[in-house]
């Protein structure tokens, strides 16, 4: 028989969490340090055990370090803005409504079309942080476009 131990919503803090009060990760120094990344779901914030759920804000015309995630999968949801999102070798088009999934140990990277900002939230799944989920960069292909 299965036994769960049952936690009120009381006992587990924060519920909701908005993007907009919540303060930008300090990225100084990396290839992120360009980009407006929230952590808003996480071990440290939340106690996360199994998840982490970050939203990204990419100025017009940017993109970020090609890497992979040796330890998670990742779901990337574009909520507004347009851009590219690179899983492997193939390049894709992305806007409001897209979702992206890329495996464990998968390459990937993503840009912003010039002209606007592009949103995104990105949940690591199976691990509470970007350290558990373990970040190795990896050298990548531009793409012609």
């Amino acid at each position: 028989m299965f036994e769960a131990t049952i936690r009120e919503a009381g006992d587990v803090g924060e519920q909701v969490v908005r993007a907009d009060t919540t303060e930008p990760d300090d990225w100084s120094g990396t290839a992120f340090a360009h980009l407006d990344v929230r952590s808003l779901i996480s071990e440290d914030r939340l106690g996360s055990e199994k998840v982490m759920v970050g939203q990204t804000i990419y100025p017009p015309g940017s993109t970020h370090e090609h890497h992979l995630h040796p330890d998670a999968e990742e779901v990337v949801i574009v909520m507004s803005g347009t851009g590219w999102h690179r899983v492997g070798s193939e390049f894709y088009d992305i806007g409001p409504g897209d979702i992206v999934f890329i495996p464990a140990n998968a390459p990937h990277s993503a840009g912003s079309d010039p002209g606007e900002p592009m949103v995104i939230l990105w949940i690591l799944g199976g691990v509470p942080s970007l350290e558990k989920a373990g970040y190795v960069s990896v050298p990548t292909i531009l793409r012609n476009r």
